[in-house]
C-alpha cells in the first residue's frame, strides 16, 4: 500500500513539474507573435513642435523616459504631477511641473491652460485600483477635453496592444489579466479620435525596464505584437511627436529583437 501511495505521489509530482515547465516555456519562449508587421513607419527627421510640451504620467516609467528624451532634444517640458509626487528626477532633467490630479477635470483644465503648450503627451494608466479611480479612461478623457478647450492641437497617446482593433494581437494571458484596462484604453482611444485633435496613438505590448535595443519601430498594423523596453518606447513616442505624417495614425510599437518574454530577462 505504501509503495502504491508513493508511486501515485511520484506520478503527481512528475505531472506538476511537467506543467510548471510547460508554463515557464510558454511565458518565456513561446509567448509572443510570429506575425511579421507591415506598414512600418519610415525613419524621418525630427521636427520640434515649436513650443513647450506637457506630459501626463511623466513622473516615472515610460513617461519619465519621454521627458528625458524631450529634454535631450532641447524641448521645454512641463509635467503634470500630483501634490504627493516625487519630482526629484524631473528637477534633475530641468523639467517644470504643474500640480494636477488627472481624475479632477478642473485641475487638469487649469494645468493645460497654464502655458501655451504646443503638444500634450499622455502615458496615464495603471493595472491596479477600482475602475472609477483608474485614469485609463477618465483621466485621459479629462486631458483630451482640456487640450481641446485650451487649443492644443497635437496629442500623443500611449495605450496598449489589445485595445481597439488590436485585440487579437495580445497574448491570451494579457487579455485576461488586463481585460478591464484594455476596455478603458479602448474608450480613451475612441474619445481621442472623436476629439478633432491631431493625435497619434501608440500601442506597446509587454513593457520592461531593459537596456535600449535601438531596433524598435512603429507599425501601422493592429496584428503586430512584441515586448519592448520603456526607453525604446519613449524614443518612438518622441519620434512620432516630431513627425507630422504620424497624425491621425494608430501604431503598434514593435521591437523585432524582443518577440518573446525571454528577451526581457535574458
Amino acid at each position: 500500500m505504501k509503495k502504491l501511495l508513493f508511486g501515485v505521489l511520484k506520478a503527481i509530482g512528475g505531472l506538476v513539474l511537467a506543467l510548471v515547465l510547460f508554463i515557464l516555456t510558454y511565458f518565456f519562449w513561446l509567448s509572443g507573435s510570429s506575425h511579421e508587421p507591415i506598414n512600418i513607419r519610415a525613419a524621418s527627421e525630427y521636427v520640434s513642435p515649436g513650443g513647450p510640451v506637457l506630459v501626463f504620467g511623466g513622473t516615472r516609467g515610460t513617461g519619465l523616459e519621454i521627458v528625458r528624451k524631450l529634454r535631450e532634444r532641447g524641448e521645454a517640458v512641463t509635467v503634470a504631477v500630483r501634490s504627493t509626487s516625487n519630482t526629484t528626477e524631473l528637477k534633475k532633467l530641468g523639467a517644470d511641473t504643474v500640480v494636477a490630479d488627472a481624475l479632477d477635470a478642473k485641475q487638469v483644465e487649469a494645468a493645460v491652460g497654464s502655458k501655451k503648450f504646443a503638444a500634450v503627451i499622455s502615458t496615464l494608466g495603471t493595472t491596479r485600483g477600482e475602475q472609477h479611480k483608474r485614469p485609463d479612461y477618465i483621466g485621459n478623457r479629462n486631458v483630451i477635453d482640456a487640450a481641446r478647450v485650451a487649443g492644443v492641437k497635437r496629442f500623443v497617446f500611449i495605450t496598449v496592444i489589445g485595445a481597439g482593433d488590436s485585440s487579437d494581437a495580445a497574448p491570451g494571458f494579457s487579455k485576461r489579466f488586463l481585460a478591464e484596462v484594455i476596455a478603458l484604453k479602448t474608450q480613451a482611444e475612441d474619445h481621442l479620435r472623436a476629439s478633432g485633435l491631431d493625435y497619434t496613438i501608440i500601442r506597446p505590448g509587454g513593457l520592461g525596464d531593459v537596456p535600449t535595443s535601438g531596433t524598435a519601430v512603429l507599425a501601422e498594423d493592429p496584428a503586430a505584437f512584441s515586448f519592448i523596453g520603456r526607453a525604446d518606447l519613449a524614443d518612438l513616442a518622441v519620434q512620432a511627436l516630431g513627425d507630422a505624417s504620424t497624425i491621425g495614425k494608430t501604431y503598434s510599437a514593435y521591437d523585432p529583437s524582443r518577440k518573446t518574454m525571454s528577451t526581457m530577462y535574458f
